[in-house]
C-alpha cells in the first residue's frame, strides 16, 4: 500500500512529465483507439532515455479522466539495471515502476486484471533509429496471460543514451501514434510453455503493428 509521500510523488511525476515533454509533442494521432472503460497494455518502440515519460505526458489527461478518478495507475516494465542508477530510489511499483523480470511479468498480468494500464518496450533496449528491434516475448505474455487488449505505439523523438543527452533532448521536436487496439485470445501459463510458437507469433504480429506505424523496418 503506498504511503501519502509516495502517492504525492506519483502524482508529481505525472504533472512533471505533461508539463516538460507535451508541449514537444508536435504530433499525435490515435488517441480514439485507447480503451476509455477498461485495462489494456501500451508496447512502444524504445529509442530514448526520456521515452517513458513523454509518452505518461501525452496520456497525463486521458489517464486523469479514465483511470486515476477510479482509483487505477498507469505502471511501466523498465529493465532490471536501472536499480542500480543514481535514481533507483523513486523506482518501485507504487512509484509505477515494474522490473523486467519473470516476478515483473506476472505482477503486471495482476495489475492488469484489476483494470490499470501498463506500458512495455518490448525490443527490450534502444533501437538505432533505423530499424525496429527484434521484440521480447514479455508483451506477448502480458498479453496471453491477462486477456488485455495490446495498444502498438510508435515514438518518433531524439536518440538519446543518458541522462545528460535526456536534457538535450527536451525541447526537441516528437511525435506519438497510437494504433489500434490488438485482441488476442487468454491463454494458461502451462499452455505457453508447452507451445511457445503461441508467444512467438503474438510477438512477431505486435512488433509489426509498431514498425508499421513508425514507418521503419522490422528486424526479423
Amino acid at each position: 500500500m503506498p504511503n501519502i509521500v509516495e502517492k504525492l510523488f506519483y502524482s508529481f511525476l505525472v504533472i512533471l512529465s505533461e508539463k516538460l515533454f507535451r508541449p514537444t509533442v508536435i504530433e499525435v494521432k490515435g488517441m480514439e483507439n485507447l480503451p476509455k472503460d477498461k485495462e489494456f497494455i501500451i508496447a512502444i518502440n524504445h529509442v530514448g532515455s526520456i521515452d517513458p515519460f513523454v509518452v505518461v505526458g501525452v496520456l497525463r489527461g486521458f489517464l486523469k479522466r479514465n483511470f486515476f478518478k477510479r482509483g487505477k495507475k498507469f505502471y511501466y516494465i523498465g529493465m532490471g539495471t536501472l536499480k542500480k542508477r543514481i535514481y533507483s530510489f523513486f523506482l518501485n511499483e507504487n512509484l509505477g515502476y515494474i522490473c523486467s523480470s519473470k516476478e515483473g511479468i506476472n505482477r503486471a498480468v495482476e495489475l492488469l486484471k484489476e483494470g490499470n494500464v501498463v506500458g512495455i518496450f518490448p525490443e527490450g533496449r534502444r533501437d538505432d533509429g533505423k530499424k525496429i528491434l527484434k521484440g521480447k516475448k514479455g508483451v506477448a505474455f502480458l498479453a496471453l496471460l491477462s486477456g488485455a487488449p495490446v495498444v502498438p505505439v510508435a515514438y518518433l523523438g531524439p536518440q538519446t543514451r543518458s541522462f545528460h543527452q535526456g536534457l538535450k533532448g527536451l525541447l526537441k521536436p516528437k511525435k506519438v501514434y497510437f494504433g489500434a487496439p490488438m485482441h488476442f485470445f487468454p491463454e494458461e501459463s502451462f499452455c505457453l510453455q508447452k507451445n511457445p510458437s503461441i508467444s512467438s507469433l503474438a510477438t512477431e504480429m505486435i512488433m509489426l503493428e509498431i514498425a508499421k506505424l513508425c514507418g521503419k523496418e522490422y528486424e526479423t
